[in-house]
């Protein structure tokens, strides 16, 4: 007797077996890459980073004090990704709008996270700004932002919009221009995989299906929708080049500040952009293309017929799959430090994607042609709409189901809190995103879950008023039409809100520092016998610190402290007597040089003396001391009623002034 059991693999992917288990070893991959990715809670953390190059740290820092005698030399700024140095430049400006560096911004060699200017010599004392602008070569998206330092004493800058806005032309990642490109290229790239998704495992397995039960005509929809895949494939790949061709314009623009028709004059501009790796990146795309589109003119001239037609259909979905490859390389997971762990992440967003949305835009370009194929009043349309839907069902359950875990854990990683959903650009496109994605979730189970098991009723019972020709299915197979293409409208302005989310920047952590703002952490800088050092006391309020400090030796070589030594600060209050505590620091495993703790000793507000100490075995202790004032916390509102606030006392959230005396 003939086992008749099935591989539980066919259940959700039929075709061919080398198919499914291909699709199956593939979805087991990605769920252990997402089931490392939630459960490494270090690597979550370490992945919530700002996106886009933004300000990491400086030489000198984001409000520093420096002592009027140690006036720098030149300002180093470092970013949270590699930068195209070809287009990032730093610029210093004093409080009369007039730049004090030499106009020689560079990157630091041996380091493409940095840039490096040098400063006119002998700055007087007082504030001054540096203005950044760069260009990611990790995703090419721009950056331009600024902070600000002073050199003896006085007051941080109040305002540097004016400096800003000169690089206005290219400040805004999110226009029409971005949004239309990276729209054209996400669509395109979800329609090249969905039409041989669409012939390999749902329009083939339901012909052979109904084959025995449809008439002659059913050939002849085949051979329609044959001619209908390589037209619809020529579409894809002009709106692919199209979209690429563009993309190429609008990168060069936002780059260079050139329009393309300027670039393609400017010999040296056209060359940064491809010694770049948005620039190697897009010739890999291209040499694709170029691929495809010798494809497309072999298919269009001599079409595969037999099993060819598979082969050629699956040599399609691998060259897919690369230009696939080509956009997760260029996306936010490519900056990100987890990329390993994150870009197969993306590509499953992407694929799962391209699974559904791409194979139901083939099912409505394709479908309803050959449905008008097959003789009206016999049940043979709706025979074939119901295999159709069942196949494409069984498709696009895992294909959402991936799409909905890859889609909720990249948002988990990008957004800090819940609460960026509401009060940010990118977590507001993403709420509109998540109900577009429900709405059209809510319309494809109406179509597979209602109408779908009713066609397959009617296409099983052979009374003709009661079954697959009835008027009651004729309805249901308009019905089915309509629904389908509301939800493929849906699936297209899905796809606008992940261009415009493309082109926008995740906010970054809620602790992350702020700077160029004058409020927030206090920062001291300076030297200390052969050291120099970078203090930071965030938030730099009463209660809970994080005290961390940067050491670097007389070369300018992280500090790596020996057995024996120790970092620690000396906390005393000089309003009263509270004794005095020391913090010990300890050494941050992934920053060196770096020594950092959590602590409470600022317990109270008013004046405080900080004396940070290195300790050496070898050496002579090194120290230096400040001078802290800490506003008290603002009382509750019913206190405040009885008390009266002290004229003397500094308003919450005021700029403090903090002296740096080193020894």
């Amino acid at each position: 007797m003939r086992n008749r059991s099935r591989d539980p693999g066919s259940l959700i992917f039929p075709g061919s077996p080398i198919l499914r288990r291909l699709a199956l070893c593939w979805g087991a991959l990605c769920l252990l890459v997402l089931g490392v990715a939630l459960a490494t809670r270090a690597a979550q953390a370490a992945a919530l980073r700002p996106l886009h190059a933004q300000y990491d740290h400086s030489i000198p820092a984001a409000n520093a004090r420096l002592p009027a005698d140690q006036a720098p030399q030149q300002v180093k700024v470092w970013f949270t990704e590699r930068i195209e140095a070809a287009f990032s430049e730093l610029q210093v400006w004093n409080q009369k709008r007039q730049r004090v560096d030499l106009h020689n911004s560079r990157t630091v060699p041996g380091d493409p996270y940095a840039l490096v200017v040098d400063l006119s010599p002998h700055l007087p004392a007082g504030a001054y700004t540096v203005v950044f602008h760069n260009v990611s070569a990790e995703d090419g998206h721009e950056v331009t932002g600024s902070f600000s330092f002073v050199v003896g004493a006085g007051p941080l800058p109040a305002n540097t919009d004016a400096l800003l806005n000169q690089f206005a032309p290219t400040s805004a990642n999110l226009t029409i221009w971005s949004v239309g490109v990276r729209w054209l290229n996400i669509l395109a790239l979800s329609a090249l995989p969905g039409l041989p998704l669409f012939l390999l495992l749902v329009w083939r397995p339901s012909v052979r299906q109904v084959r025995k039960q449809v008439g002659p005509e059913l050939a002849s929809a085949e051979r329609l929708v044959q001619g209908l895949s390589r037209t619809y494939l020529l579409t894809v790949l002009l709106a692919l080049s199209l979209g690429w061709l563009a993309f190429w314009g609008y990168q060069g623009w936002v780059f260079s500040n050139l329009a393309p028709w300027q670039l393609l004059s400017n010999a040296h501009s056209l060359a940064d952009i491809a010694r770049s790796r948005f620039g190697t990146i897009w010739l890999c795309r291209l040499g694709l293309l170029l691929i495809a589109w010798a494809g497309w003119r072999l298919l269009w001239h001599r079409p595969p017929r037999g099993w060819r037609r598979s082969w050629s259909d699956s040599l399609l979905l691998g060259l897919a799959v690369l230009l696939m490859v080509t956009e997760v390389l260029n996306s936010h997971a490519a900056a990100s430090r987890q990329a390993l762990l994150l870009l197969p992440l993306d590509l499953l967003h992407l694929a799962a994607s391209a699974a559904w949305i791409g194979t139901l835009l083939a099912l409505i370009v394709m479908l309803p042609p050959a449905l008008g194929r097959l003789v009206p009043g016999t049940g043979d349309r709706t025979r074939l709409l119901a295999a159709v839907v069942e196949h494409f069902t069984r498709l696009a359950l895992p294909a959402i189901l991936l799409l909905a875990l890859a889609g909720g854990l990249e948002a988990l990683r990008l957004l800090p809190s819940l609460a960026a959903l509401l009060t940010s650009d990118y977590g507001r496109a993403l709420l509109g995103k998540s109900l577009v994605f429900a709405l059209l979730l809510l319309l494809g189970a109406v179509n597979g879950f209602v109408l779908g098991p009713r066609l397959r009723r009617l296409a099983r019972q052979p009374e003709r008023d009661r079954g697959a020709a009835s008027f009651a299915a004729g309805r249901l197979q308009r019905l089915f039409v309509r629904a389908v293409r509301w939800e493929g409208a849906l699936a297209l302005l899905l796809l606008i809100i992940v261009g415009v989310l493309t082109s926008l920047s995740p906010p970054p952590p809620a602790n992350l520092i702020t700077t160029g703002s004058g409020r927030g952490p206090v920062l001291y800088q300076g030297r200390m016998g052969d050291l120099s050092y970078s203090l930071i006391i965030n938030p730099g309020q009463v209660g809970i610190n994080t005290f961390a400090v940067d050491l670097r030796d007389s070369q300018g070589r992280p500090l790596r402290l020996g057995p024996g030594a120790s970092v620690f600060l000396r906390c005393t209050m000089t309003d009263m007597v509270m004794g005095l505590q020391e913090v010990p620091l300890t050494p941050v495993a992934s920053v060196p040089g770096r020594y950092s703790t959590v602590s409470s000793a600022i317990s109270m507000g008013g004046h405080w003396r900080l004396t940070l100490i290195v300790r050496r075995l070898g050496f002579e202790d090194v120290e230096a001391t400040f001078d802290l004032s800490i506003a008290a916390p603002a009382p509750p509102a019913s206190a405040r009623l009885l008390l009266a606030p002290s004229d003397d006392w500094p308003e919450p959230g005021s700029s403090r002034a903090a002296k740096s005396m080193a020894r």
